[in-house]
């Protein structure tokens, strides 16, 4: 029975404000010693800049790969993905108790982003009713592999036809 164990995560408020500054400054360091060079500055020469916006960028690409997820929230309990049933905080609960389910698959640690950086994992998401409740979870995807290997399990779970009708049909 294939299945899929990861962490719940959860968004951090002050960790992603600080997540924001921190970008902000980089990104602001760089800008500055363009305009120093634009300006004319004494020392400040055009491989002094290219050298500097390098290491920068090096620095942030490093720092995203390697504070990952925990720089924008914690990981909070446990979740299983299985062929039959969802485990939420060690609670067995069946696709056959869920309405409108929907797993999105979306991204994973190191996944490169569309313009700069990369994802941190987090952002994939669960949702779904039961009894009447309106459930959304985030979870943890670490790498491609695991990526790959829940993506497949998704699809076997959609295309599964005794299971198709708790799946939510999306445009």
């Amino acid at each position: 029975m294939e299945e899929f164990r990861t962490s719940i995560f959860e968004i951090n408020k002050e960790k992603s404000r600080k997540r924001v500054f921190y970008n902000i400054g980089i990104f602001a360091a760089i800008g500055g010693i363009w305009v120093l060079y634009f300006i004319g500055f004494p020392i400040i020469g055009l491989k002094t800049c290219i050298g500097f916006t390098v290491v920068m960028l090096g620095i942030k690409l490093y720092d995203d790969k390697y504070m990952g997820i925990s720089a924008y929230g914690d990981r909070k309990a446990n979740l299983v993905i299985a062929e039959q049933h969802l485990e939420i905080r060690d609670v067995k609960i069946s696709y056959s108790d869920l309405t409108d389910l929907v797993i999105y698959v979306d991204e994973y640690l190191g996944m490169p982003k569309e313009i700069f950086g990369i994802h941190h994992g987090g952002n994939n998401k669960i949702e779904f009713n039961h009894k009447g409740r309106l459930v959304s979870i985030n979870y943890v995807i670490k790498n491609k592999q695991d990526y790959d290997r829940v993506l497949r399990l998704v699809n076997g779970l959609e295309k599964n036809p005794s299971l198709m009708r708790y799946f939510k049909k999306l445009d």
